[in-house]
């Protein structure tokens, strides 16, 4: 079966053989050196003020960290802050560490707590339970807190991950077909897919970006998911040209969920 939920036998496999490419492969950029993520942080940052203007301080969590920046891009703001990081290998724990109040290597369904705000950047694409992990973060997020979700967007219309970068043209066209009869039915039903590919190109090529995406993320899903739990909000992420301003408009999600106060 190439494309699953969470809840397949199948999964749990996937995670252990991607768990094992993590901790094996030399190339990996995000185990190479701090990436910026101005525009998105800047969201972020804009909440974090926020609540400590109101509180006096911010509790915040960024899961799924690697070579996270953001400590530092918080600047005057950093003293206000009570900053827990989460990753799932101790690749980075060195960096990590002394950037952060907590630290915590393992799953993020381990972490307790509760925050003002919690983030991910181009992470949520490469989680295998997707459904647990925002019921987790939910759980997590305190009542009026934010939820801001960076990804690439898996429901454009016939735009799949370079995780089937291996497969022909026409496997492809049919691959995407029946994505894109699964997010209709997704909204027909109002039940998010959470498709998970458990046949990842990064297992049979090297390595190159999102070869590794084996959750076809979908603003459909959140959208469905959230509902009922608070307010969604599509971020604009500030780019150059047409066709930079398309693909992080149209071929990412952007967004920040805002939990209901009660």
């Amino acid at each position: 079966m190439t494309l699953t939920t969470e809840d397949s036998p199948e999964v749990e496999k996937l995670r252990e053989r991607m768990d094992a490419f993590y901790a094996s492969c030399p190339t990996y950029t995000a185990f190479q050196e701090p990436v910026p993520k101005t525009s998105e942080w800047d969201h972020i940052k804009s909440a974090v003020s926020e609540t400590i203007a109101s509180r006096g301080r911010c509790r915040v969590l960024e899961f799924g960290a690697g070579l996270s920046g953001f400590s530092d891009a918080l600047g005057a703001l950093r003293t206000s802050v009570d900053l827990t990081v989460q990753d799932v290998t101790p690749v980075n724990e060195h960096y990590l560490r002394p950037r952060a109040d907590r630290l915590h290597i393992g799953s993020v369904l381990e972490i307790e707590g509760q925050f003002d705000v919690i983030f991910s950047t181009f992470v949520f694409e490469h989680i295998s339970d997707p459904r647990r992990t925002l019921e987790k973060l939910l759980s997590l997020l305190a009542p009026g807190g934010s939820l801001y979700v960076f990804c690439p967007r898996y429901d454009f219309p016939f735009y799949i991950s370079h995780s089937a970068d291996h497969y022909g043209r026409v496997r492809r066209c049919v691959l995407g077909l029946e994505v894109m009869m699964r997010r209709i039915w997704s909204l027909i039903s109002r039940k998010p897919a959470f498709l998970i590919h458990c046949d990842p190109a990064v297992l049979k090529m090297e390595w190159r970006m999102d070869r590794d995406a084996i959750h076809w993320a979908s603003l459909i899903d959140l959208r469905v998911f959230f509902r009922g739990r608070g307010v969604v909000r599509t971020l604009p992420i500030h780019s150059g040209g047409g066709k930079d301003r398309f693909i992080k408009d149209w071929l990412r999600i952007n967004i920040r969920f805002v939990k209901s106060a009660t």
